[in-house]
């Protein structure tokens, strides 16, 4: 069998029996913990239950008396097996994301795409908008999640809205990222999905940039040092 270092936080949970399914492992967890939500959940193996939190992956084990939250390292290869599951949970999510629910920046060719929540009131956001076209002359399309990262109650967010119910949707956000005067408008628009998209990719601050796979690339960074991660993933 392959060799796995358990690196674990344990949280008792009570059972009297041995041999449980999906169902009995679902049943325990909604019963300790009623107000989380269950991505998914899984039986690994005849020790553990996978269970997907958001972009968080616990382990049950199969008596369901412990959970462990942590990572699982495969000693012969070294591979972080917790951490390329959460890259393919956050690629699915991704995934999911519509097109129409995105401001897209496209190259000539692509060779990368790259998601990014940004938030016009953010000033590295501007830092990273200012380089847009540098990252479009490397064939990597930048497609834009309007991201209000303090909420609703925001000028940021009312901004943001008129930005999406434009005409010129780019043109607006040159304006925004320049402190410039918009014009109130309203309509129909994703940034309240786009806030509990962000909730369930961990978003935590702009921008926050993804990668197709599922990496994240947390904060500004110059466009050459993204070509880079690139080009090495």
């Amino acid at each position: 069998n392959m060799k796995k270092i358990y690196i674990i936080l344990s949280i008792f949970l009570i059972s009297c029996s041995s041999s449980y399914e999906v169902d009995d492992a679902e049943k325990a967890f909604a019963e300790k913990y009623p107000n989380l939500k269950i991505e998914s959940i899984k039986k690994v193996d005849s020790s553990f239950f996978e269970i997907i939190i958001k972009d968080q992956i616990l382990y049950l084990t199969a008596d369901l008396k412990h959970l462990l939250a942590g990572n699982i390292i495969d000693l012969k290869t070294g591979n972080n097996l917790t951490e390329a599951r959460v890259k393919k949970h956050r690629s699915s999510v991704l995934k999911n994301i519509l097109d129409a629910d995105t401001i897209i920046y496209k190259p000539k060719e692509t060779s990368h795409v790259i998601t990014v929540f940004t938030d016009i009131s953010c000033p590295y956001c501007k830092k990273l908008h200012n380089e847009i076209d540098k990252l479009l002359e490397n064939n990597i399309e930048v497609r834009y999640v309007l991201f209000s990262r303090n909420g609703k109650n925001d000028v940021a967010y009312r901004d943001m809205v008129s930005i999406w119910c434009s005409t010129n949707k780019k043109e607006l956000i040159e304006k925004a990222f320049n402190d410039d005067f918009l014009s109130s408008k309203n309509c129909e628009n994703p940034l309240d999905k786009n806030y509990q998209l962000g909730y369930e990719l961990r978003v935590n601050g702009t921008p926050m940039i993804f990668t197709e796979d599922g990496a994240v690339i947390p904060g500004y960074l110059p466009y050459k040092r993204i070509i880079e991660i690139l080009k090495s993933g």
